[in-house]
């Protein structure tokens, strides 16, 4: 049996039978050479619609496993995505609730072949192109410890055809090979696509899977019998309603991270409050404290006869394990994510703000700020020392550039014995002060294409009343700079 479709060079197989394929039919050969191979070969037009509904239908039946079930990204998608995420328990272990899965398609007389892994694009991977023997799943543990990694193939990152015919022909053939290369290098060849796949693949990127039929909003809301503009009225209400957001996040093992709260008054006119988290939160008394918060900076203009509460982001809850001694001087994470939306509620987003490196060659332009309860990904070290080298900060780098950077360069006035040699003596304050000890240089220099021209030789220096500065020479006309301090 063959599936045959019409394209410009005619009919051609989209796909066959297994039997087919062993008397040697395979997809795009054109359909009288089918024939002439196989003279009993069954014909039947590819429908692709028929083929999607079919597997829509799939999806729905998969819900009794998890209640997150999506079809692949494409036109014409061939996979079902399962997140499983702490449902193992309920099956006895990832390997278990897999078989079931399996024994759940080989009933309905369907082939597949499936894999537990830790992102989606690894479990793609390994059910298309992992060579198992015997089985047509792969243990969730086996994935886990990444032994299939380095010798799958690149088509295994869901590229383009003319991205892996293209690694095919410079010799990279495995992901493992791809990995050793700069990424710099694969950037500026490839374009953002096939690093985003690559991230998406490790885990390094963050890849959202979209429900087939999506989740019931995560929501509450209350119609008050009569207008009130009592505080205590209103808070009364937000607890309740909060207390049954919060059950329905705790229920799919989810916390808020923006909370939408709408207050409808009586005049017509909503008055909407973005709360903002910097993790994510289940915790009634929490998201209660917030929204009072927000509610004190706030004057009502008229009555309020509608409450209703949204949690519009929402991320995995994060286990964390109790205190053994609670008397001790809390030191995780997590108490300073509870006084970062305790001071974004009170002072505003835009108060509260944390750096950001920003891949940019000048140190006044690497680092910029952002709303800490913004919603971001969270980096391992590995990439963080990637952004630090991007930005110039290289972690061998980093001890050696000054905390207090200047806004903008300051003129400086410096001696040198050779024209294009170390700094000698240097004018601070009016006075001159001899220069005891230079290192450097460190050239820093912009790409043409993104503006002007910046080309600069970066020194440390100390002189001989104790500074310790971060100069430079520009390059392009001589003139000196003061940039930074050391403390």
């Amino acid at each position: 049996m063959a599936l045959v479709a019409s394209t410009p060079r005619g009919s051609q197989v989209v796909a066959c039978s297994s039997e087919a394929a062993a008397q040697g039919v395979h997809p795009a050969m054109p359909v009288a050479e089918a024939q002439a191979l196989v003279r009993e070969l069954t014909i039947t037009p590819h429908e692709p619609s028929a083929d999607r509904r079919a597997l829509e239908r799939l999806a729905e039946a998969c819900e009794q496993f998890t209640p997150c079930v999506a079809l692949e990204e494409g036109e014409e998608p061939q996979c079902l995505l399962l997140d499983i995420s702490n449902l193992e328990h309920l099956w006895g272990s990832e390997h278990d609730l897999a078989a079931q899965v399996e024994k759940f398609f080989t009933c309905r007389g369907y082939l597949v072949r499936i894999a537990v892994a830790n992102t989606i694009g690894l479990a793609w991977a390994l059910a298309h192109f992992a060579e198992r023997a015997g089985s047509s799943s792969t243990p969730a543990e086996d994935c886990k410890s990444h032994f299939a990694i380095p010798s799958l193939p690149v088509e295994g990152l869901r590229i383009g055809d003319d991205t892996a015919t293209l690694l095919h022909e410079l010799g990279i053939k495995t992901v493992g090979q791809l990995q050793l290369l700069p990424r710099e290098d694969l950037a500026s060849r490839f374009g953002d696509d096939l690093l985003h796949r690559l991230d998406q693949f490790t885990g390094a990127g963050r890849e959202v899977l979209l429900p087939h039929r999506p989740l019931a909003a995560l929501q509450a809301a209350c119609a008050l019998d009569e207008p009130t503009a009592d505080r205590a009225m209103l808070m009364h209400v937000l607890a309740q309603l909060v207390e049954r957001l919060c059950r329905q996040l705790s229920a799919r093992d989810q916390g808020a991270v923006l909370l939408v709260c709408t207050l409808g008054c009586s005049a017509g006119r909503a008055v909407p409050l973005r709360i903002g988290l910097v993790e994510p939160s289940a915790n009634a008394c929490q998201i209660l404290e917030l929204i009072e918060l927000h509610l004190e900076s706030l004057t009502l203009a008229d009555e309020i006869d509608r409450v209703e509460i949204r949690a519009a982001v929402v991320g995995r809850l994060d286990q964390r394990q109790r205190e053994l001694f609670a008397n001790r001087w809390p030191t995780e994470p997590h108490q300073l994510a509870l006084l970062v939306n305790r001071l974004s509620s009170r002072l505003g987003c835009e108060q509260v703000l944390r750096a950001e490196l920003r891949p940019s060659p000048m140190p006044e332009r690497a680092v910029c700020y952002a709303p800490m309860t913004e919603r971001r990904d969270r980096k391992t070290r590995r990439q963080r020392d990637k952004e630090k080298t991007i930005a110039g900060l290289s972690p061998c780098l980093s001890s050696l550039r000054p905390l207090l950077l200047h806004p903008q360069p300051q003129s400086l006035e410096v001696v040198c014995i050779a024209p294009d040699g170390p700094p000698q003596f240097v004018w601070l304050e009016g006075r001159r002060e001899r220069i005891v000890h230079c290192a450097g240089p460190e050239r820093i220099e912009t790409l043409w294409w993104r503006g002007p021209s910046v080309r600069r030789d970066y020194y440390r220096i100390a002189t001989e009343s104790g500074s310790h500065l971060w100069i430079f020479r520009q390059l392009t006309n001589a003139h000196w700079f003061l940039h930074g301090v050391f403390e």
